[in-house]
């Protein structure tokens, strides 16, 4: 097996020189920040061949034989439009865990190496109340705030909604009505300080704090600067909600711009209306997001779904 470190500015141009450099099957064995900010990862890849000695004790050279063929597992992947590097990354692991734990089930090797792969959260764990959602205009950040909502409700949670955007007065009017219902406190603030302020009220007497912030550009700085400032009032999960459906590669470029500012979880929306996920997949490795949930359907009440990885398993070789 083969080592090699690598350090780039963002997570693609480190996948991207481990391709080049290892090839598509190398596995990444560590990865994190450095103290500018750059990603430094470890990444490892089998040798070629396997050596053994014969009875003359001669070096013999074998061709190495996955006895796993992950042929349609490729299939579905590249389906999906899983990005390459992260294709390979899935497929490696896949044929490792194969040799190491005797499994030839798709399903079954694809579930554990998405339980590597990716970190699996509840968005009603309360171990951090505060969940603040962000996303580009149109992502569905509050309707998943009034699913969260419900959710926290049936489960006997008490839930407070804070609304911090300025742009869409619908968005709030529409929050305002789903807590109505549900019977809990909503709050509209203006500055960093007012959301601190409030935020610091609410936990005193809610279980779930959550946050909605106005959908931005990720690609213009004021509309990013407007969030990010709002992510540095408060210590709180941060959620990106992202279309499901989105291309794979504007997908990335845009969870990158998100990670920047805080978010660490990754929500999907519409996932009922597409059939490809390789955007999902490519973001949560590409960025290191986790999964908090998924909105599976546009009931309010049972419209939000936990996520694993047999879930994510099934959706791939569906």
């Amino acid at each position: 097996m083969r080592l090699k470190n690598f350090t780039a500015p963002d997570m693609p141009t480190a996948l991207a020189q481990v391709r080049e450099v290892l090839g598509a099957d190398a596995v990444i064995v560590s990865q994190e920040k450095n103290a500018a900010g750059q990603i430094e990862l470890t990444a490892a890849v089998e040798d070629a061949d396997e050596i053994s000695f014969n009875r003359d004790e001669r070096v013999e050279v074998k061709p190495a034989r996955w006895k796993y063929d992950d042929g349609r597992l490729r299939e579905s992947l590249d389906y999906h439009g899983v990005l390459d590097i992260v294709k390979e990354r899935i497929l490696a692991g896949c044929r490792k865990m194969s040799v190491e734990a005797n499994i030839r089930d798709d399903k079954e090797l694809l579930t554990h190496c998405f339980a590597q792969m990716f970190h699996f959260q509840d968005i009603l764990d309360c171990r951090q109340p505060v969940k603040l959602f962000m996303g580009v205009p149109g992502s569905g950040k509050s309707t998943a705030i009034a699913k969260t909502a419900t959710q926290a409700k049936i489960q006997k949670l008490s839930a407070c909604i804070i609304s911090t955007d300025n742009v869409r007065a619908g968005a709030n009017s529409q929050l305002q009505a789903f807590a109505d219902i549900l019977g809990t406190d909503f709050r509209f603030v203006k500055t960093p300080r007012g959301l601190y302020d409030a935020v610091e009220e609410a936990r005193r007497k809610y279980s779930l704090v959550l946050i909605d912030t106005p959908g931005i550009n990720p690609f213009l700085a004021d509309e990013v600067e407007k969030v990010s400032i709002l992510t540095e009032a408060v210590r709180a999960d941060m959620i990106l909600t992202m279309d499901a459906g989105k291309n794979t590669f504007e997908a990335v470029e845009i969870a990158d711009v998100f990670a920047e500012i805080g978010a660490r979880f990754l929500l999907p929306t519409r996932l009922d209306l597409t059939r490809r996920i390789g955007a999902l997949l490519s973001v949560a490795a590409c960025c290191e997001f986790g999964f908090c949930a998924a909105s599976v359907s546009s009931s309010i009440a049972k419209g939000l779904s936990s996520v694993d990885g047999e879930a994510l398993a099934k959706l791939v070789l569906a």
